[in-house]
């Protein structure tokens, strides 16, 4: 049979489109006039969900090389990596074996106990077994008019002053340390007189608790700026629920192994809660951000490399509400911490025998620190 004339087939292309279109639908494979089908849903897809995607199978790619104890099997991975990159990762695989020998025990002491600078307050600064606050311009953010152009700009200064970072180590998985007076992390502050309202971040990888306070301005809502009206809506009366899909984390690996930059995906912003349980503990005085990450198989697999390579990582990490209409642009980063060359076998150890702040969690993951 011969195939009818271009014209033939485009005239009665238009009839059908024009059916479908008087019978209700829009003339497109999605109509649900004459075809009888719903419009198909359209997800906008912003830059930062490809990428979000590529760093996720790049993660993959690097924890399974490191994971893969048969050396047969790991070959078939080499594929996924230039000459230079495997030489990389077989280098930080000989430094984490390394790191796991020579471990030492802990106490509970944080004066003059030779455990770090680890939850006191007056211990900011350093370059080495240090943590100390960021700053906010070093971020590019979602501009004033991203929901149309996608271009990001520098962000303004952060909008929160970070008081402490506090590591601990401690078999209980410790949902809400705001209120734990064995950690006395926030106790401390309040013994040494803050008395502003406390936003904490509470990373529980079990053993190892990572807390992070930060200072709320009294006159947050009097700022003005559309991150600050954000916050003051995150730190007042946003639901859980927002709070999960909007808060955003930036990575940033100030120096590193080339294994870590691909598990961490530096400078690459993701929502904090896609994936991880996060709880939130709320009072007049405080507000604990609690994110399980012994919780998450996949946050587990990053975080065992990241503790025994603690020596060797200088990072950054940054902390935003997402701005989606455009009344919420252009972000700022909230706040953040610098953790560099964590000695993790040395910190110390909180004693919950005795009840205080305890709560069930997770199983002590495989592979982690001994306490």
């Amino acid at each position: 049979s011969k195939r009818a004339p271009p014209q033939l087939l485009r005239t009665a292309m238009g009839t059908a489109t024009s059916a479908c279109v008087k019978r209700g639908g829009d003339g497109d494979d999605g109509g649900d006039g004459c075809c009888g089908k719903r419009p198909a849903v359209r997800r906008v897809r912003f830059p930062e969900d490809v990428e979000e995607e590529r760093l996720a199978t790049d993660r993959d790619n690097v924890l399974n090389f490191f994971e893969e104890e048969d050396t047969s099997m790991r070959r078939h991975l080499t594929r996924f990596f230039t000459m230079a990159e495997i030489v990389d990762l077989e280098s930080f695989q000989v430094m984490l074996k390394a790191s796991e020998r020579g471990r030492v025990s802990r106490s509970n002491t944080l004066v003059d106990g030779g455990y770090g600078p680890w939850g006191t307050a007056d211990q900011k600064g350093g370059s080495s077994n240090a943590w100390d606050d960021i700053s906010g311009w070093d971020y590019q953010v979602r501009g004033p008019n991203y929901q149309s152009d996608k271009k990001k700009v520098q962000s303004e200064e952060r909008l929160l002053e970070l008081l402490v970072v506090d590591l601990f180590m401690s078999d209980t998985d410790v949902a809400n340390v705001a209120a734990c007076r064995a950690a006395k992390t926030v106790q401390r502050l309040r013994r040494d007189g803050e008395t502003r309202k406390l936003l904490v971040l509470n990373f529980r990888i079990v053993p190892l608790h990572l807390v992070c306070v930060w200072a709320v301005p009294p006159d947050l809502e009097k700022q003005g700026t559309p991150a600050a009206k954000l916050l003051a809506s995150f730190v007042g009366g946003m639901s859980d629920g927002e709070r999960n899909s909007r808060l955003k984390i930036i990575p940033r690996i100030l120096q590193g192994p080339w294994p870590v930059r691909k598990l961490v995906g530096e400078n690459s912003p993701a929502i904090l809660g896609k994936g991880i349980p996060i709880s939130y503990f709320s009072s007049a005085n405080e507000l604990e951000i609690s994110v399980s990450i012994a919780a998450s198989s996949a946050a587990q697999r990053i975080s065992r490399v990241m503790m025994r390579a603690g020596t060797a990582i200088d990072i950054e990490l940054a902390l935003l509400i997402e701005g989606r209409a455009e009344e919420e642009l252009p972000e700022q980063i909230m706040g953040g911490f610098r953790v560099a060359r964590a000695q993790l076998n040395s910190v110390r150890t909180v004693d919950l025998a005795n009840g205080e702040g305890m709560s069930p969690g997770p199983s002590r993951p495989a592979g982690l620190p001994s306490t």
